[in-house]
């Protein structure tokens, strides 16, 4: 829910969420299926899916959930 409240303040017409406990290629290809020009990574692997947006031509960034972070702290 978080990160569709942060979708609407962005004015994003159409979000998919995905889940990153997909394997590797099921992500990627369903990326590429999509013709995403965007991609907004919340967790897991950004660095990674970042680098392989950046190699494919995709516009890719980390969208940082407010609190989020704290929670993972917390609980460290």
């Amino acid at each position: 829910m978080q990160v569709k409240g942060r979708v609407r303040q962005r004015g994003v017409e159409l979000p998919l969420i995905i889940s990153d406990h997909a394997d590797w290629p099921e992500l990627t290809g369903t990326l590429r299926a999509t013709g995403a020009r965007e991609i907004w990574i919340t967790h897991g692997q950004e660095s990674a899916l970042m680098r392989w947006c950046e190699l494919e031509g995709i516009s890719a960034r980390p969208l940082h959930i407010l609190g989020f972070d704290d929670e993972e702290e917390a609980g460290a």
